[in-house]
């Protein structure tokens, strides 16, 4: 059963609350991990909350359980009833039906809530970097261990313990991929055999680390074979490695984030392959950025960046990052290596 209560928003949300005046929206409905937690913070009562709504005047609704009655329990708890509401994309359509059936008019608004949690402060960033460090720290403790036969559960272990031996606290599982995935809350792994959860020697071993160091996250992916790559899969890592490349040499300030992705594409030519670009603000991923997105590269920026490249048969080459944009375009800051790794 869904249940609603408000507050006043904070100080530090008065630039956002500043963009929907501008744009035209008397609240905004928020249904993301990253954009729940930006809004609430880490507050007692509030980390279940399913939907959160911010109006213009300060109000915050939250709701938890089933989404559409979640959606309507801040709709009405918040009073704006004929009113337009901006939305992060990806609600079920029902949810817009619900809203339209009280009055209330949703309106996409995912490339305004994308920047919000982009786009930090100069004082923010440090904490950014120290998680990337964590999650930095977690690559070697996979790539210290790694052997054929590993019980992948083991490998979880190490990383575990030494991302919280470096001051990680808890984690978040990847909302985009973590299907099928083994590992703890700190890292998912791909790449073992299903029957025995062991390594193997041929199988791309593919791991997401997503450490949380004072409630910001860390973000990174790697993948490594356990042998000499053979032709497939040297193609998938070469194929990730050029295209990764070209996407963050294209996020320069001033250039829409889009042109990464655009970037990507062109380098991977016939090859099936997918990227992505996340907001990393509220200690967790937002929903990538659309294709058709017009949010503007601009310095201060923190993106987590995954790329991924099909090998047929064998499972895929994955690469991820924590990306700062600066003066002079994209720094990665978790210093995973973006490529593929051979170890024989």
């Amino acid at each position: 059963m869904a249940t609603a209560a408000t507050r006043q928003a904070g100080a530090g949300l008065d630039r956002l609350r500043g963009q929907l005046d501008k744009a035209g929206f008397t609240a905004l409905l928020l249904t993301s991990p990253g954009g729940r937690r930006y809004v609430l913070g880490a507050a007692p009562g509030h980390a279940d909350a399913t939907a959160v709504l911010l109006t213009t005047d300060g109000t915050v609704a939250t709701a938890v359980g089933d989404l559409s009655a979640a959606v309507d329990a801040v709709l009405r708890a918040a009073g704006v009833a004929d009113g337009v509401v901006g939305a992060e994309a990806g609600l079920p359509w029902e949810v817009f039906g619900q809203a339209g059936g009280s009055g209330v008019r949703l309106r996409p608004a995912a490339d305004l809530v994308f920047a919000e949690l982009a786009c930090c402060q100069p004082d923010e960033l440090p904490a950014f970097a120290a998680a990337a460090e964590v999650a930095a720290v977690g690559y070697t403790a996979v790539m210290d261990h790694l052997h054929v036969g590993m019980d992948v559960r083991e490998l979880s272990g190490n990383v575990d313990r030494s991302i919280r031996r470096a001051g990680g606290l808890l984690g978040w599982y990847d909302p985009y991929g973590a299907a099928g995935a083994a590992g703890s809350d700190l890292v998912t792994v791909r790449g073992h055999d299903p029957g025995t959860a062991r390594l193997t020697a041929t199988t791309p071993l593919r791991y997401v680390l997503h450490p949380l160091l004072n409630g910001v996250a860390g973000y990174a992916a790697a993948t490594a074979v356990l042998s000499r790559a053979d032709g497939p899969l040297r193609t998938a890592g070469d194929t990730c490695a050029a295209a990764t490349a070209a996407l963050l040499a294209a996020l320069r300030p001033g250039a829409p984030l889009r042109e990464g992705c655009a970037a990507f594409e062109r380098e991977t030519g016939e090859h099936p392959a997918a990227c992505r670009i996340v907001g990393l603000r509220g200690g967790g991923a937002s929903p990538p950025l659309p294709p058709d997105s017009a949010v503007i590269a601009e310095p201060g920026m923190v993106l987590g960046v995954r790329t991924e490249v099909p090998v047929p048969g064998r499972g895929a080459v994955e690469l991820a990052e924590t990306v700062v944009v600066t003066a002079s375009g994209a720094e990665p800051r978790a210093g995973t290596p973006l490529r593929l790794v051979e170890l024989y």
